[in-house]
Formats: structure tokens, sequence, C-alpha cells
């Protein structure tokens, strides 16, 4: 928890109500991701998989309650307008928050991700409310966060900040 010094910089509510994108984890991406463009008559890009010759920027971390760790996973987006599905499937054992859910509830919708400017202040804000951390990337050009709020919300909530000069 923030201390009072903490609080008195704390925002008085997120700086955005925008949903960008939402994260369903599946057990089978390529027929996951084959349904939904058959379903809405859309081309889906191919799944990425992890590249384990991928060299990361300097700074880059995946950090899981609270223990830094090496996540796989494959992916790919479904653009449906205004906004697009995140597919994600684990692509081994390690833990993390989309092996967890897909453990616990199987193929389905693990989050609703906004874009936000101000990370910090904004994990402050989440954790001042009283929602956990329990995940946060750092890839260099963006930084992400997911906050505990399945049984206060219904889903869990990615606040994803993007450096302006970063690609989309």
């Amino acid at each position: 928890m923030p201390d009072m010094e903490q609080k008195e910089n704390i925002m008085e509510k997120l700086d955005t109500s925008e949903v960008i994108k939402i994260g369903i984890v599946c057990r089978d991406i390529e027929d996951t991701a084959r349904r939904y463009g058959e379903l809405f008559d859309v081309e889906v890009p191919p799944v990425r998989y992890p590249d384990p010759n991928r060299k990361k920027p300097e700074g880059a971390y995946m950090c899981y309650q609270g223990i830094n760790r090496q996540i796989r996973l494959k992916a790919t987006h479904v653009n449906l307008t205004p906004i697009y599905l995140e597919l994600i499937e684990p692509a081994d054992d390690t833990p993390s928050p989309w092996l967890d859910h897909l453990n616990r509830f199987g193929t389905s919708i693990c989050f609703l991700s906004f874009y936000i400017h101000g990370f910090r202040k904004d994990i402050d804000f989440m954790e001042a409310h009283g929602y956990q951390k329990i995940f946060e990337e750092e890839k260099g050009p963006e930084r992400y966060a997911y906050f505990d709020t399945l049984e206060t919300l219904g889903v869990m909530l990615e606040l994803k900040e993007r450096d302006a000069q970063a690609p989309e």
C-alpha cells in the first residue's frame, strides 16, 4: 500500500475508459483463430511463436507474482472494429496469468486492455484501490501491468503504455 505522501499524488481515476483489446486465452490458438476468422469473415494474421533466439531490449523483463520469469506465449490478433481480440496460448508450463486462467476457466476471456499514459501513477492508483498487481512486463517501447480484478470486476484488467514513437 502506498504511504501518505504517495496517496496525495495518486490520481482520482484512471486516465482512460477506452477498451483497446480483449484478451482470450485458448488451448489451441490455430483452431480458435481460424474459427474467429471464419465467423467474422476477417483475415487473421499468422500466429507468432516464441523465438528462443530473440534478443530482448535492454531493461526488458516479465514479472509474475513477484518473480522474474521467461514466459513463452503463442499469440495472434483478430481485428474487429473498433477493438481487436488478442488470442494467447501458453507455449509451456511456466507460471503466468494466462496459464493460470486457462487451467481455471479453459478457453475464455481473460482480460480487458486499456491504453494509459503514466504507467507508475496508474499502478499506484490501482493498488491504492485494492487491486493487486500480479504481472508486469517491460518491453522497451511498451509496458503492461495486469491486476487481480476478477472477483470484483469479472475480468482481469491490463493497463498498457506505449511510447509515442513505438509502432502500433
